[in-house]
């Protein structure tokens, strides 16, 4: 198997692709995480605040009367 320097520069750049490409992805996927890190953050955090406004019984302030 002969290679020339055509084939040799064709790999080459065919490798820095696929790095290019890996690259993108991990840039991809930790922007996702990230989203999904804020979303999650949002849900515990309302979940929290409803379990705890929860424990107690709530009593109005000043309750309606029917006359």
């Amino acid at each position: 198997m002969v290679m020339t320097a055509t084939t040799a520069q064709a790999e080459s750049t065919n490798a820095e692709d696929k790095e290019s490409f890996n690259m993108a992805g991990y840039i991809f996927l930790a922007v996702a995480g990230f989203g999904w890190l804020f979303f999650l953050t949002l849900l515990g955090s309302a979940i929290y605040l409803i379990a705890k406004k929860s424990r107690q019984l709530y009593e109005p302030k000043h309750p309606v009367r029917c006359k």
